[in-house]
């Protein structure tokens, strides 16, 4: 997914969230917006991807901050929520007629767990009403191709996104192979944004689960990602389940290479993503990449 105009004034207004989080002073803040102008002046073109742009906004904010992990409080509130909301989501899966179409929605609804999106009010405080009503809600794309490739898949490659939700993830993920499936876990190797690490990862299962880093970039970075996920990434013997906007954003791109074996898991929360898709802002969303792409 290329970049769109409107991906600057969200660029910029994340950027602002974040220097309040971290920065100390006034001068500190300018300094970092001021270093990033000059990143975007040189790198925000057509083919720019809003992974990219948003990574080095990150890497930025690392140097100037000092702080290698600026969303820390923010990511352990997430989790700690998570874990108060995940019997609310195994009594839904229970309760189901359809678990499978269940966990999709769960792993979904988990993906609205994000900060400073423009147009997406994240509030972890205030998520539990909001979680409930969204496990009602329909679930959005070719879903039954989803569900159909997910029962016939013997090993799964599935790509998480943000602390949180990962703690909905591992449920997920449990159910899986308990259905016999053979399943890789691929967070973050350390910390990006909010996204859910390998600590993470180890922190919340509470089984043995097989784990593949993809690197500290947002979504990843074909060029810095470490070869045995790209190894696994290639395998046509995996079925790839990428999780939220920023797997979406640099997957997109060569998403035909992945035909047939590919789904999307997420909640569309910003406009251009909703957008790219064909879906409306704010929906969840499951779909596999048929040949010529969603």
């Amino acid at each position: 997914m290329k970049v769109r105009p409107v991906c600057a004034s969200c660029l910029f207004e994340r950027a602002n969230y974040e220097a309040d989080l971290v920065l100390a002073n006034d001068e500190e803040k300018i300094r970092f917006l001021k270093e990033l102008m000059k990143y975007a002046s040189e790198n925000f073109d057509i083919d720019a991807t809003p992974a990219k742009i948003g990574t080095e906004r990150e890497r930025i904010l690392v140097r100037i901050s000092g702080n290698e992990d600026p969303y820390l409080e923010l990511k352990r509130s997430s989790n700690e929520i998570a874990v108060k909301l995940l019997d609310i989501a195994k009594k839904a899966y229970e309760q189901s007629q359809d678990r499978l179409k269940m966990l999709l929605t769960i792993a979904a609804a988990g993906n609205s767990m994000e900060y400073g999106v423009k147009g997406h009010n994240f509030d972890h405080t205030a998520f539990r009403s909001e979680f409930e009503n969204l496990l009602r809600e329909p679930i959005t794309g070719n879903v039954e191709d989803v569900l159909n490739r997910i029962k016939n898949a013997s090993k799964i490659l599935y790509l998480t996104d943000n602390a949180g939700e990962i703690v909905f993830d591992l449920f997920f993920i449990e159910e899986l192979i308990e259905m016999g499936k053979e399943v890789i876990i691929s967070p973050k190797s350390s910390p990006i944004l909010n996204d859910a690490t390998v600590d993470d990862v180890n922190e919340f299962a509470d089984f043995d689960i097989q784990i593949i880093p993809t690197g500290s970039f947002v979504g990843f970075s074909p060029d810095e990602a470490d070869p045995d996920f790209l190894e696994h990434l290639w395998n046509e013997d995996y079925l790839v389940i990428a999780k939220g906007m920023g797997n979406y954003e640099v997957i997109s791109e060569f998403e035909t290479e992945l035909s047939g074996r590919l789904i999307y898991i997420l909640r569309a929360k910003c406009a251009p993503v909703a957008d790219s898709i064909g879906v409306n802002q704010g929906n969840l969303v499951a779909m596999l990449v048929n040949e010529g792409g969603v």
